[in-house]
């Protein structure tokens, strides 16, 4: 592809993956209309009711691995633009899903997390997680076995990989 610049960066949020079926939040119909956040996306949430938020977020988990859910036409696009682009395309989503993925983007950054992984509460070690994490469930990363939590960002916790982001942006 001839084209006149050579790093991209794109910046994605919910929007692009709601024509997948992906359930928004902030939407009318939205998962806090359902839910305060401060019930099931703040650390307090988690500490004072690990059950729910855990619950919560086990069905988000299972709803992207419906086989209904599939890149749409504007993941794909991307995905073709970073294989076609000669130069180099970063996607920096705030999504949780792994849909610029499956569209074949190979270059992602997660600021807000990832759906499909855990990460130990104690050492932050994070794994890959396709099934739900239960309450009790424990990371054998460290000296001392920690509740794995959902790979997410929650309210009052700083967005991931902001290194990289800044780096990127600086190429563009």
């Amino acid at each position: 592809m001839n084209f006149p610049y050579r790093n991209i960066v794109v910046l994605t949020g919910a929007g692009i993956s709601a024509e997948s079926g992906i359930q928004t939040f902030r939407a009318q119909d939205g998962l806090w209309e359902n839910h305060r956040i401060e019930d099931v996306a703040t650390p307090e949430g988690f500490a004072r009711d690990p059950d729910l938020v855990q619950d919560f977020y086990n069905q988000r988990r299972k709803k992207l691995q419906d086989n209904a859910i599939k890149p749409n036409a504007a993941h794909e696009a991307l995905g073709r633009l970073e294989a076609e682009l000669e130069g180099k395309v970063t996607v920096i989503t705030q999504n949780i899903d792994n849909l610029h993925e499956r569209g074949g983007s190979q270059n992602v950054i997660h600021m807000h997390g990832e759906l499909l992984k855990a990460r130990c509460s104690e050492s932050n070690q994070v794994v890959e997680h396709n099934e739900d994490i239960k309450t009790g469930e424990l990371c054998h990363c460290c000296q001392i076995p920690s509740q794995m939590r959902p790979h997410i960002v929650w309210f009052g916790e700083m967005p991931l990989r902001m290194g990289d982001i800044y780096a990127s942006l600086e190429e563009a």
